[in-house]
């Protein structure tokens, strides 16, 4: 009797151990879902189906600079929450359509970029003749403290980018930039590191400017088109280029936009 009770309580503890070991954890990778042109968006969102490009649009041109993505980890995550403004302005760039005023800052705290330096990343990429101006519908201007913009362009780092995109509802995993309302946020790490797929940082700088802004002027997120053709400017590029090129421009060839 002794010996028979052992063995049904040793297959009892077997059984138990078994079931528990089998509960733990589903490895279920978080989900991010897209939100509607009037609502906050964020690189990570899910991409909705777009229309197929012209098949004339190619990136034929790429950005001057050419620094390469460093890959550096230790990458400032949590700053001082405040920002510092770039100082002066620039000329309206575009020829036609509503014009649309901005500043540039960078978050107080980081040290790898100053505010002067980022704005004129920035403006050298909106000023672009493949960029948003391209379509005629947007103009741009950098203004200085003390004149009231349409919207901001930020550098911020990780741990801020979560508070301030999450305070809109948005999940930004430590890794993603976002637009929300009249904010135009790209994350240090980003800016530092680019993404996957692109070689070259100055592309991938002036993808994520131009896709964030153009969440800020109403464009969703779409997928890649096709196998080989150019990402259109609005797909998730910094979470997959979904087989296409890496493409950092709305209007690669300065005419057609790829969308």
């Amino acid at each position: 009797m002794g010996r028979t009770f052992s063995r049904a309580r040793v297959a009892t503890v077997v059984l138990v151990m078994s079931l528990l070991a089998t509960g733990c954890g589903d490895g279920r990778q978080p989900k991010f879902e897209a939100a509607p042109s009037a609502s906050p968006v964020l690189e990570s969102a899910v991409a909705s189906p777009s229309a197929v490009p012209s098949p004339q649009a190619s990136p034929s041109v790429k950005p001057s600079a050419s620094p390469k993505p460093v890959k550096n980890g230790n990458v400032l995550k949590h700053g001082a929450g405040t920002f510092r403004t770039a100082a002066g302005g620039t000329d309206v760039i575009g020829t036609a359509g509503a014009l649309r005023t901005y500043y540039v800052q960078v978050e107080s705290g980081i040290t790898t970029f100053d505010p002067d330096g980022f704005a004129a990343a920035v403006d050298q990429i909106l000023a672009d003749p493949h960029s948003w101006i391209a379509s005629k519908k947007w103009r741009f201007k950098r203004v200085s403290t003390g004149v009231t913009p349409n919207f901001y362009i930020r550098l911020a780092t990780p741990d801020t980018i979560d508070r301030m995109c999450g305070s809109a509802g948005l999940d930004t995993a430590g890794i993603f930039s976002c637009r929300f309302g009249n904010n135009v946020m790209i994350n240090l790490y980003r800016w530092t590191n680019g993404a996957t797929g692109f070689t070259d940082l100055n592309v991938y700088r002036n993808m994520v400017v131009n896709h964030e802004t153009g969440h800020y002027l109403g464009h969703d997120h779409v997928f890649c088109p096709g196998a080989g053709r150019p990402a259109p400017v609005m797909q998730q590029q910094t979470k997959s280029l979904q087989g296409c090129k890496a493409n950092p421009y709305p209007y690669p060839d300065g005419v057609h936009y790829v969308g």
